[in-house]
């Protein structure tokens, strides 16, 4: 009979060595309990015991040159290749091969995409890879509301797989503070080119409370902000909703530039948050 520490050792082992996965944490159910209904990961799979969460490095050069087309030096395709599209393949791949891994030692394990689905809510995805990477201590939540790591801060993309396989959970993150807003004066809401965030909320997981800004779901996946990096510019209303947004998609001219982003999948309209975010550097 395999212990559940042998288990453990034996995902992790496969997961770090077999994978090409830079980050892996583990989560007990229990911590994101807190989670909103029907997104919790007891709501998916009932017996859930844990949630695997794993992290791919977004290369550091492709963050460096991220910016507008006409800004001297600057480019966004690395970025939305090498740190976005190709990393959520490898992710999903992963997700995969771990799940099949699971199934193979007799348990269920449910993966969930990376990014870039919006399917069941509309403006979140169906489940939170940023919570579950921090509740299974992967790092804290920067006041973006993104995962901060202290190997990479917020350069990594994550994926998550819940599972009712026995297995050990990590320790919560107790390290330095990752988010230090009077250090770097704020500059992920600065670089927001949709004012997305405002205000403060907080998120209670394991016991720890977590403070970050406050997100407006729609400004947040506007795809053509007029200070945004795309060549297209749309107007955003004060307080946009869905339809709006909806509307802005149907009626607007897209620039052909931007059309061909999309020509062979779904790629990011943004990153300003992750660019401008200095963590753990400061």
């Amino acid at each position: 009979m395999t212990s559940d520490e042998e288990l453990t050792q034996a995902v992790t082992k496969f997961a770090i060595s077999r994978l090409d996965i830079d980050l892996l944490g583990i989560a007990p159910v229990e911590r994101l309990q807190g989670a909103p209904k029907g997104r919790r990961p007891t709501d998916y799979l009932s017996n859930a015991g844990s949630v695997v969460v794993c992290a791919v490095k977004i290369p550091d050069a492709v963050i460096d040159v991220a910016g507008r087309y006409d800004d001297a030096g600057k480019t966004l395709s690395p970025y939305m290749w090498y740190g976005y599209v190709i990393a959520n393949w490898n992710l999903s791949s992963a997700a995969n091969r771990l799940v099949r891994f699971l199934e193979s030692k007799g348990f269920k394990a449910l993966p969930f995409p990376p990014t870039g689905l919006l399917y069941k809510y509309g403006t979140v995805a169906d489940f939170s890879h940023r919570h579950a990477a921090v509740a299974a201590g992967l790092g804290e939540l920067g006041f973006s509301g993104l995962l901060l790591s202290p190997q990479f801060g917020p350069r990594q993309r994550l994926v998550s797989v819940i599972t009712d396989a026995p297995l050990k959970p990590s320790s919560m993150y107790e390290g330095i503070r990752l988010c230090q807003p009077d250090h770097c004066g704020y500059a992920c809401l600065k670089a927001c080119p949709t004012t997305a965030m405002r205000g403060k909320q907080s998120v209670t997981i394991d016991a720890r409370k977590f403070e970050h800004a406050g997100l407006h779901p729609v400004k947040c996946k506007w795809l053509y902000p007029e200070k945004g990096f795309r060549r297209t510019k749309i107007p955003i209303p004060r307080d946009p909703t869905d339809d709006d947004w909806q509307e802005a998609l149907r009626s607007a001219k897209i620039h052909p530039f931007d059309a061909a982003l999309n020509q062979f999948t779904f790629v990011p309209h943004c990153g300003a948050c992750i660019f401008s975010c200095p963590s753990p550097h400061f």
